[in-house]
């Protein structure tokens, strides 16, 4: 009894030792970033704040009120009549209710909905811009992991050809200079685990910060599925077409030439009259008790409108129209821009395509002619140095082919979060 409690103690201290294992995949990866993350949280509040722009400008159309208070000393003559006083108090409780303002407020919403409606889609970028970080951070993490297999395999393998070499060192039968260069190559790769490791380590913490998951659980990660990433999917044209008009950076750049629009029209406003209603009580007197207890009210309509400024209205308008014709010339360019981008994805995934084809054929021409090299080095027919470069050849063509790998789904992932 007492070995079993002993036993079952040590077992759940190494279970709260080790702590919590989560196993994602590089979907719930994102899911969970989009979640937590603080980009996200801050785009979240600028949306926010582009809807109360919306409400701001709803409200300029709607009625002020407004206090004014004011005191003032002046000589007693100037108020002439009976009264004898150098004091003035004057108390003003006003309303005012904008009529007319030559197209101003409604040109306000107008933009204010249009900012409204960018944001919305800036909102999407800082998704999908997160997105691609999460992705890019989840394959770095599988490439580091998979480093480190084909380190250990090395290692293994060079090991044992060092041991080998030691013991007819040791026999009299190889020369030192027989043997150092496997010390020496030895001691490379496990440099390199240990450079691995610490970027797996590093990767991993910014992972899960982006997700806001503790440091001290352990992150399983699965494999991607190839299955995901087939380029015959895609049709380049249809997706050309859709990407001019319909994606994200297509309607940003539309809503820059609306935005830019509806700034010529509130140029515009300034040639009409500004019109108001105004509705107020007003107490006046030569103490403030006065000025408080007389009170008169008074009602009328403003009207205001500049006259003469020497043009210099119409500067401001034309200056404005051509910035309209500026931002028109803009989207037509982003929409060209688009194109050329979407089709330099498209093409950059072919090319990593057949490199990912080119370092396959890679890595089985590397295992033949290391297995034909380390049958002649180990019947005396080649040096150290010979074997020891065609195992370097085999694993950098190891590496390579995962990095074409996980190269060709990052790009894949970009390709598709362009569509967006």
């Amino acid at each position: 009894m007492k070995i079993f409690f002993i036993v079952t103690l040590l077992w759940l201290v190494s279970v709260f030792s080790y702590g919590e294992t989560v196993t994602l995949n590089i979907e719930e990866c994102v899911e969970r970033a989009l979640s937590n993350s603080y980009i996200i949280k801050n785009a979240d509040i600028d949306l926010k704040n582009s809807g109360l722009q919306v409400r701001e400008a709803y409200k300029e159309a709607l009625p002020k009120i407004s206090y004014t208070g004011l005191y003032g000393k002046s000589q007693e003559e100037i108020y002439g009549g009976d009264e004898v006083r150098d004091d003035n108090y004057l108390n003003r409780i006003e309303l005012v209710q904008p009529l007319y303002r030559g197209g101003l407020i409604g040109a306000g919403i107008v933009a204010a909905k249009k900012i409204r409606e960018r944001s919305d889609y800036e909102y999407l970028k800082s998704i999908s811009e997160l997105r691609l970080i999460i992705i890019k951070k989840y394959l770095d993490i599988l490439k580091f992991q998979r480093e480190l297999q084909v380190y250990h395999s090395s290692l293994e393998d060079v090991e044992g050809q060092y041991k080998k070499a030691q013991r007819k060192y040791d026999l009299r039968l190889f020369s030192k200079a027989d043997v150092l260069p496997f010390a020496t190559r030895v001691r490379n790769i496990r440099t390199n685990i240990i450079r691995v490791r610490n970027e797996i380590e590093v990767t991993e913490l910014e992972l899960k910060n982006e997700m806001g998951v503790d440091r001290d659980v352990e992150l399983l990660i699965q494999p991607v599925d190839p299955e995901k990433y087939d380029l015959s999917i895609i049709d380049i044209e249809n997706d050309v077409a859709f990407a001019r008009e319909e994606s994200r950076e297509s309607k940003i750049a539309r809503l820059d030439y609306e935005l830019t629009k509806a700034n010529e029209s509130v140029a515009r406003s300034e040639f009409f009259p500004k019109i108001d209603f105004t509705f107020g009580y007003t107490g006046e007197d030569g103490d403030f008790d006065g000025a408080l207890q007389e009170w008169q009210w008074n009602a009328g309509v403003t009207v205001t409108m500049n006259i003469f400024e020497f043009g210099q209205n119409i500067d401001a308008y034309n200056r404005y129209k051509n910035e309209t014709e500026k931002s028109k010339n803009f989207e037509m360019k982003a929409k060209d821009d688009i194109e050329v981008t979407l089709r330099s994805n498209y093409l950059e995934l072919l090319r990593l395509k057949e490199g990912l084809k080119e370092q396959e054929a890679a890595v089985e021409s590397s295992y033949e002619n290391y297995s034909v090299e380390k049958r002649r080095y180990e019947n005396g027919l080649v040096s150290v140095i010979d074997f020891l470069q065609i195992e370097s050849g085999l694993r950098e063509a190891k590496l390579s082919l995962l990095e074409a790998g996980l190269d060709y789904y990052l790009a894949y992932e970009k390709y598709r979060e362009y569509l967006r």
